[in-house]
């Protein structure tokens, strides 16, 4: 493992408006297309307070594992005067970019609470949090089992008291066939595509690619490519309870009438007959 260091507090120097003209900026079109990151940090807030069992923490403090720019740690900065977030990635041009773009929608109190540490996650940081988070199927890249105990061990012991740890998983027989699909950003001018290159069920290994096309240019093609281990949620909830957690619970949106998710999420039980789905788990 890389020896961690934790880099400075993030600067408070204006940057102006991010923009999606040039230079390209994958960064950029990465957060305005497929990271949602403001619905997670309410969602991840909701989660811990419906799961607190009346004992919520008076400062609510979240880790963000391979959390890249840390888009969510300033989103949940912004949820109160005491929130306050730790990045951890290994990648210190992603921490430099959020840094430099993210800071500029919060205020001085707010960035305070904000702390960036380039290093990895299994080392021990000397941080206490009450949500651990590894989101946008970031810990997919961890294909072996042992490996994948080895990070949940981990993340326990770097839990404060009733802390959870939050993951997201996908799923569903659709992702188990190769396919491309194209959406756009209208608002920024561009199109992306999200692709699954391949799947091999013997040892459940998918290769992803994320496509972008900015108008008025030539599309360019693999800005950013997963090569993961599509881990199912009772592969998931076994190793889970392995490594020490004893609870583990299931969250998903409910659906409108015309089964179109309606962004409300909520414990379920069951998924079923879904041709795509996304869980959160939820282990304490």
């Amino acid at each position: 493992m890389n020896v961690n260091k934790k880099s400075p507090k993030p600067s408070l120097k204006k940057s102006g408006k991010s923009k999606s003209k040039s230079p390209f900026d994958k960064y950029f079109l990465y957060t305005h297309s497929v990271q949602g990151a403001e619905h997670d940090a309410e969602l991840l807030w909701k989660i811990l307070r419906t799961c607190s069992d009346g004992n919520l923490p008076k400062n609510p403090t979240l880790q963000e594992d391979f959390c890249a720019t840390a888009m969510l740690c300033y989103e949940w900065a912004k949820l109160g005067p005491n929130h306050r977030a730790t990045g951890i990635d290994l990648d210190s041009a992603a921490l430099s970019w959020g840094a430099e773009h993210h800071a500029d929608s919060l205020s001085k109190a707010q960035l305070a609470n904000v702390e960036m540490i380039h290093g990895d996650v299994l080392d021990n940081h000397n941080v206490r949090s009450n949500v651990i988070c590894a989101l946008n199927f970031s810990y997919f890249f961890i294909k072996e089992r042992e490996r994948l105990k080895e990070y949940f061990v981990a993340s326990r012991k770097a839990l404060a008291k009733n802390g959870l740890l939050i993951l997201d998983a996908f799923g569903g027989p659709d992702y188990l066939v190769s396919h491309i699909n194209q959406r756009r950003n209208k608002e920024e001018k561009f199109n992306f595509w999200w692709e699954i290159e391949t799947f091999d069920a013997i040892n459940n290994q998918i290769k992803c690619h994320l496509h972008f096309q900015r108008d008025g240019e030539s599309r360019k093609n693999r800005v950013f490519s997963y090569d993961w281990r599509l881990w199912s949620i009772p592969e998931l909830t076994d190793i889970l309870h392995e490594a020490g957690f004893k609870n583990v619970q299931y969250w998903a949106e409910g659906l409108t009438s015309k089964g179109n998710g309606n962004g409300k999420f909520k414990p379920i039980h069951s998924e079923k007959d879904c041709r795509t789905w996304i869980t959160y788990l939820i282990a304490k």
